[in-house]
């Protein structure tokens, strides 16, 4: 791996990961499989291919499941967080086949590259529409900022 990796980990640091530039699109996914991989709204992915990405710590620790055929989803056994998402051949809705894809809300390194779309915004939920507009708060408290 090369200077300007982005690196990542799951909640308990168990499975620590890099992957080096340049990366896929950044993108937040609406369908409902990430949704209910990760419990939330969408889940933000980036990608690279195999050969730019790397475990640094606790790939055995990393337990892997399909939904489908040729998807396997990969998170962290200790700890349960969903990390990776592998597709073993090019799908219809544009996943590469054997690209590694990583949530960005798993990388600790600043992601330069921001999003640059919605997919499968036909599966979205109506309620997170207009959300960026809502009132901003320093961490759980009272205290607005922005």
């Amino acid at each position: 791996m090369a200077a300007g990796d982005l690196e990542g980990r799951c909640l308990c640091g168990a499975v620590r990961f890099r992957m080096t530039p340049p990366l896929g699109l950044v993108t937040h996914c609406h369908c409902q499989s990430c949704r209910l991989s990760h419990g939330a709204a969408f889940v933000t992915w980036t990608s690279v291919p195999p050969e730019r990405f790397a475990f640094d710590a606790g790939e055995g620790e990393v337990v892997w499941h399909r939904t489908s055929t040729g998807v396997r989803w990969g998170g962290c056994r200790l700890c349960a967080s969903p990390m990776l998402y592998v597709a073993d051949q090019q799908r219809p809705d544009g996943v590469q086949a054997n690209h590694v894809y990583v949530s960005a809300g798993s990388l600790t390194s600043p992601l330069l590259d921001h999003p640059v779309a919605h997919v499968s915004w036909e599966e979205h939920l109506a309620w997170i529409e207009g959300a960026e507009a809502l009132p901003k708060h320093r961490g759980k408290t009272e205290e607005r900022i922005g």
